[in-house]
């Protein structure tokens, strides 16, 4: 039998995102962790593009965490990730396209502009769940692998800034919505309540996340103090909820 294959960063909550929705399918799938930078030569071989998540089932090759969550929903029917009304199908992709860019392209260049600054914790966090040789692999690569980071992403101190003030609109807007209401769309979870805790992880460090990637207080000092105050606002608390409720983690072939 052809397993599906999943390709995933540990450190990516965008491959969280993907790596949830395959779950909540309940799918059999072979889940495979890169090394980022080390991860050119796999994904040349299987895709137009460098980045991951990538799934790979059968014929077919997605990238990117909501084309992998179209095409589980057209080929995986069960338990549906998309609202089947019009309306809420479009009010979810619009909730989830705002939170890929405001939240998740955010959070990335955050906290890449606290970790390039540790290269043991970054080389440490790049190296979780992978081959025995990665400690060697990053010994040589890292200080290439940093410069390339910063230069794709963008990140300098003012960026920093401007993506924490970011950070705190879209936390409010946020903590408005649940104010009122329970789910971002309607009243049952979808692929917008998914992305949202997914992307958010990071300042809430769930117990029941399955990657166990985020950094301890000793581990990353300046990022957890400085995202410290999303910890207690109302979404924060949403997410450790959606974590307790819905994140199953399902045994894959």
């Amino acid at each position: 039998m052809n397993v599906p294959r999943l390709y995933v960063f540990t450190v990516s909550h965008f491959c969280e995102k993907a790596r949830w929705a395959c779950d909540r399918k309940g799918m059999r799938y072979r889940l495979i962790t890169l090394l980022p930078g080390a991860h050119l030569l796999t994904m040349r071989r299987l895709a137009p593009k460098s980045h991951v998540p990538l799934l790979v089932d059968g014929s077919h090759v997605i990238q990117d965490s909501s084309g992998i969550i179209d095409y589980l929903d057209a080929s995986y029917p069960g338990a549906p990730l998309t609202p089947t009304g019009a309306a809420e199908a479009a009010e979810a992709r619009e909730w989830e396209s705002w939170l890929d860019l405001e939240l998740g392209e955010t959070t990335r260049r955050l906290f890449y502009f606290h970790a390039l600054q540790s290269p043991a914790f970054l080389a440490e966090e790049y190296a979780r769940g992978g081959p025995r040789w990665s400690s060697w692999f990053y010994a040589l690569a890292l200080p290439t692998i940093r410069r390339a980071v910063a230069k794709m992403y963008d990140v300098s101190a003012a960026t920093a800034a401007r993506d924490l003030e970011r950070l705190n609109s879209v936390f409010a807007r946020l903590d408005g919505h649940f104010a009122r209401r329970r789910y971002l769309v309607g009243e049952r979870f979808s692929r917008a309540d998914l992305t949202l805790a997914a992307l958010a992880a990071g300042y809430v460090r769930p117990l029941e996340h399955p990657a166990q990637q985020f950094p301890s207080r000793r581990a990353l000092p300046s990022w957890v103090e400085q995202t410290r105050h999303l910890q207690d606002s109302l979404t924060a608390e949403r997410v450790r909820e959606l974590y307790r409720n819905d994140r199953q983690v399902l045994r894959r072939g």
